[in-house]
């Protein structure tokens, strides 16, 4: 009992429907590098969301409960606004309008705050350029270079 979940620059992940709610999303955000304060959920290509995240016992229930063998679910993120309880679905497939115009349209309809709906538009792209800069850079290992001796000279 397989599902497969997008997300990403139309990226694919197999997932096994025979195990906790909890580990399967554990899974998700390790395997599409979500942020720890992340709270992500799954629509299916119809629009419906999976409430996954609102499993109350997540821990002992079966993915296979709730979502459908051989079935493709978009990988989305929950925003929710503390200070007017609205709640925004960012979608975690990029292009969703490209792959799914209608879900496009549902989850722009289901982000129910001004404010949440005008970040959504903006795009990840900007999202995540928004978000680097509110952060502090992390250095980087540089690689290092090898001599000239270790360099195999290819012929042309």
């Amino acid at each position: 009992m397989f599902a497969t979940v997008r997300y990403g620059a139309n990226c694919q992940e197999l997932v096994n429907l025979q195990c906790r709610v909890l580990i399967l999303m554990a899974h998700l955000e390790r395997k599409c590098h979500c942020r720890p304060e992340d709270n992500i959920d799954l629509l299916d290509e119809s629009g419906a969301l999976m409430n996954l995240s609102k499993v109350e016992n997540s821990a002992s229930e079966f993915a296979s409960k709730y979502l459908q063998e051989r079935q493709r679910y978009i990988l989305i993120r929950i925003i929710r606004e503390e200070s007017t309880e609205a709640t925004c679905y960012e979608p975690l497939l990029e292009n969703l309008g490209k792959h799914y115009p209608d879900l496009a349209d549902l989850l722009q309809k289901l982000s129910a705050s001004p404010q949440l709906r005008e970040q959504w538009r903006r795009g990840p792209m900007q999202r995540r350029a928004q978000s680097l800069t509110s952060t502090p850079a992390r250095p980087r290992p540089t690689p290092q270079r090898k001599k000239s001796s270790e360099l195999k000279a290819t012929p042309r």
